[in-house]
């Protein structure tokens, strides 16, 4: 009696442990793969002309409304056309599909470049 009871518990056991570790890894790699394969998701994109010689700053501030804090590292752009950043979403900008690596008051466009600003869930 003593030994079914024991079998039973042991079996009780294997069941729960490998029951719910089974779980917890198909979870997490789930969450790992939608963060791995996932491509940050643009809710708004805007797009506009390079120009010689002008920043992305000032050629996107001649066709939209900017609000924006000027810093030692360039202008941290805090709205486009009243769309404010928040805690998930922010303002990037791409020139040509790369990331600018600078603030877009200090990247300097030429004729034909194509500058798309992101508003982008981080």
């Amino acid at each position: 009696m003593l030994r079914n009871l024991l079998l039973y518990f042991v079996i009780a056991c294997l069941i729960f442990t490998f029951g719910g570790c089974s779980d917890t890894d198909t979870n997490s790699k789930t969450e790992s793969m939608d963060k791995t394969d996932s491509t940050p998701v643009d809710s708004l994109v805007i797009v506009l002309a390079g120009q010689e010689g002008k920043s992305v700053f000032e050629i996107t501030e001649q066709e939209h409304e900017l609000d924006y804090i000027p810093s030692i590292a360039g202008n941290f752009i805090q709205a486009i056309d009243s769309i404010e950043i928040s805690s998930k979403y922010g303002w990037l900008f791409s020139v040509n599909d790369s990331m600018g690596g600078v603030a877009s008051d200090k990247y300097i466009t030429k004729d034909g470049d194509v500058i798309k600003w992101h508003y982008r869930k981080f």
